[in-house]
């Protein structure tokens, strides 16, 4: 069974246990969660499916918006 998780009908302020706390996005206003992209990129994720399988959950964002990475400075 696949479930779709619609961030943007929540308040914000909200929390999710597993995602988190639900934010305004930086870039586009709306009401999402943020978290890292499997190749470690900074996304603000609006709505996303979730499905369980024989070895565990796949979640796949569907609705995001990907954050400006800060630049890496010298901390030494």
């Amino acid at each position: 069974m696949v479930v779709l998780e619609d961030f943007t009908k929540a308040r914000v302020g909200r929390d999710f246990a597993v995602d988190g706390p639900v934010q305004r996005c930086p870039r586009c206003g709306r009401p999402g969660v943020e978290q890292t992209s499997r190749d470690a990129m900074l996304i603000f994720v609006h709505s996303q499916t979730s499905e369980i399988l024989g070895d565990g959950m796949l979640t796949e964002p569907q609705d995001c918006c990907a954050l400006p990475q800060a630049p890496r400075g010298d901390n030494g």
